[in-house]
């Protein structure tokens, strides 16, 4: 199994742009949204490697060539551990020739991260959460139209809920 590093995610991306540009003529453009580790590594809050990158959401398009370039597009299986409109929070992370790449908010991140609850994704909130906004991660985490209209089950809301509330409890300044 490989490790990633940003350089090496960075390059996959762009060798994904280029095959892209490549099979598809003419003026449209398709979409990327990246999460997880990667997301961080790309954004530069964790340094460590990944040995993928996830794909959230993309254009069905692309979805072919995910492989040959280490990008899960099996991510969308846990899209219930964001928030609902996670959407309307998306960050642009660079214009290809033919794709644009955007990561989730730190908050939609957050959120995800203490859905699933893997004790491999401590270490990565506690490197963003000097820069979280917390109000934001409230409402997310809180309001009836965010992750709670997502998630698929009480149980798992809950769980969240407690993981949320000590989260908040140790890192909220």
């Amino acid at each position: 199994m490989v490790s990633l590093n940003r350089n090496d995610l960075l390059e996959r991306l762009q060798n994904l742009d280029k095959d892209a540009s490549r099979m598809f003529h003419g003026d449209e453009r398709f979409n990327v949204v990246i999460v997880g580790g990667g997301a961080l590594i790309m954004m530069g809050y964790i340094s460590k490697t990944t040995h993928d990158i996830d794909v959230l959401t993309a254009t069905k398009e692309l979805y072919d060539l995910f492989e040959g370039y280490d990008l899960n597009g099996r991510v969308a299986a846990y899209e219930d551990c964001f928030s609902y409109k996670y959407e309307d929070r998306i960050k642009i992370l660079w214009a290809g020739e033919k794709i644009d790449f955007y990561t989730a908010s730190l908050e939609d991140i957050a959120i995800a991260k203490l859905c699933a609850g893997r004790p491999q994704d401590n270490q990565d909130l506690v490197s963003i959460a000097k820069d979280i906004d917390w109000d934001v991660l409230e409402r997310l985490a809180l309001n009836d139209d965010e992750l709670k209209a997502n998630v698929l089950s009480e149980r798992i809301y809950n769980e969240f809920l407690y993981r949320y509330n000590e989260y908040v409890g140790r890192y909220r300044t």
